[in-house]
């Protein structure tokens, strides 16, 4: 036999350009916002001494303590918030990624 070179030829193959998916991004931070809040919640009810609560009834509407009133408002607004974070900033990044990416 002769001398025989066999060359494989090169492929290139070009990535698909990154995108979020916005949905699952906004469901995720919703439920990470959510459990984060009963949470905290929870150990507020268990050690209220270490105030690790306090800053959710700071900061979300309507919140006055461990009543079922305030721990439904507690959880939508979890959700809401953690919903508009994550929908926001898959929106942005799929919008940046594409000016610049």
């Amino acid at each position: 036999m002769s001398n025989t070179t066999f060359q494989a030829g090169q492929r290139v193959v070009e990535a698909a350009p990154l995108r979020l998916p916005i949905a699952v991004l906004g469901a995720t931070l919703a439920a990470f916002a959510l459990v984060s809040f009963l949470l905290c919640m929870l150990l507020g009810l268990i050690a209220p001494d270490w105030g690790l609560h306090k800053p959710w009834l700071q900061f979300y509407l309507g919140l006055t303590g461990f009543d079922l009133r305030s721990l439904l408002l507690g959880a939508i607004q979890s959700v809401v918030f953690g919903g508009y974070t994550g929908v926001t900033t898959a929106s942005l990044f799929n919008v940046f990624n594409r000016w610049f990416g």
